[in-house]
């Protein structure tokens, strides 16, 4: 069970280097070729409606290929795309090719994440915590080396080095699946058939309620997040004039306190409860948003992106958690439901919010964040007061 932990961290990794490459080097493609907020917040949409079918189209090619030959075609996927972008093709040619990458991590995302909570019976807020560390450490990683490449001005190695590794990854994977091929069938199989009921029954009244309302919070949450995450450089860049290395090394400030917080919120949610946790660090999150929006020195600003992805850092996981212990028995069709509406929200707030840049005072975007974690305290108190479908015992 380590070992599967172990492999499924690698593959967090990677995706937390995808997640974050388009939005460090925004400022940098934008210039290279000539385009504006807009068109960096339709790039990042593009990315995102790529994940978006490769969440929902995880299920076919899951039960079509196997979990073993589908995630080695994630990772070819991903390899393929960024190889195609590293030669900098023409704009209409990046728009079309990261759809690719965003197709692989949706389904790596959903794959991994799926499958270590139903493995894992006992501490699954500390396992998936443990995946949620590497990714942010992917996230963290990749902008410091963007932000080297970009001061020696080779930003576009950023795309062949995340190709070389994918490819390696993709070596590692064979290995460990063939040596490791019945436990990750077996795996499978005992999900799809241990709880057959529960796996084909549909959401119906409370139950649907329920659903949707959990498909609300991961809608805005990661909507938030990836407007952070995406436009993080751009923001400070219009606001405290630094240069653009600077700016990028602010998404691996917030990564950093990501990473850290994520060490522990899995060991905190289950001591204190995961709606608690929840509350607390949801209202935090809020708190720091307005610090943010009214700081006025380039100081201020850095501690408040440290406190913003320290409280933020776990939200998603011990989310996805909770949600899942009000829906026993339907782990993968819960989790793929829940991560197909983070992958809309990432990618309709992030073209909201280039829109915003674009279009409007840079004042009126830091609050519309403020807004948005408002409207996420509110949700999880929404769903904190709801009860599992069927007895399930879990941490509340």
């Amino acid at each position: 069970m380590n070992k599967l932990i172990w492999i499924g961290c690698c593959f967090y990794l990677l995706i937390g280097f995808t997640s974050v490459v388009a939005a460090a080097l925004l400022p940098e493609l934008m210039a290279h070729y000539g385009r504006d907020y807009a068109d960096g917040g339709n790039l990042i949409f593009a990315q995102f409606s790529g994940f978006l079918l490769g969440v929902v189209t995880q299920p076919w090619w899951s039960k079509r290929f196997g979990r073993i030959r589908m995630l080695s075609f994630t990772l070819y996927f991903i390899a393929i795309g960024y190889l195609a972008i590293g030669l900098l093709p023409p704009w209409p040619v990046v728009l079309l090719t990261l759809p690719l990458v965003g197709f692989g991590s949706g389904m790596i995302e959903s794959t991994v994440g799926a499958l270590i909570i139903d493995a894992i019976e006992d501490k699954k807020a500390v396992a998936m915590s443990r995946l949620e560390v590497f990714f942010g450490a992917g996230a963290l990683l990749m902008p410091v080396l963007i932000s080297l490449l970009i001061a020696v001005g080779r930003w576009e190695l950023t795309f062949f080095l995340t190709c070389l590794f994918a490819v390696l990854l993709s070596l590692i994977w064979r290995r460990y699946s063939s040596v490791n091929r019945q436990l990750l069938t077996a795996g499978g199989a005992s999900h799809e058939s241990g709880s057959s009921t529960a796996a084909t029954a549909p959401y119906r009244g409370s139950g649907l309620t329920m659903l949707v309302c959990c498909i609300v919070v991961f809608f805005i949450y990661v909507g938030l997040e990836m407007s952070i995450v995406n436009f993080l450089p751009s923001i400070l860049l219009e606001t405290m004039k630094v240069d653009t290395a600077v700016a990028s090394l602010s998404v691996s400030f917030f990564w950093a306190t990501m990473v850290l917080g994520r060490l522990v919120c899995g060991v905190l949610a289950e001591k204190y409860g995961y709606t608690r946790y929840l509350l607390l660090c949801s209202i935090a999150t809020v708190l720091t948003l307005i610090g943010f929006a009214v700081s006025d020195r380039l100081a201020g600003a850095f501690v408040m992106i440290l406190l913003i992805g320290l409280f933020m850092s776990g939200l998603f996981s011990i989310t996805l958690i909770f949600s899942n212990s009000l829906f026993p028995g339907q782990t993968e069709r819960t989790t793929s439901k829940l991560i197909a509406s983070s992958g809309i929200g990432g990618a309709a707030f992030s073209w909201l919010t280039g829109r915003f840049m674009e279009q409007a005072p840079i004042s009126f975007t830091l609050w519309f964040l403020v807004a948005l974690g408002t409207l996420l305290v509110l949700m999880l108190f929404v769903i904190s007061r709801m009860k599992p479908r069927h007895s399930v015992q879990y941490t509340s």
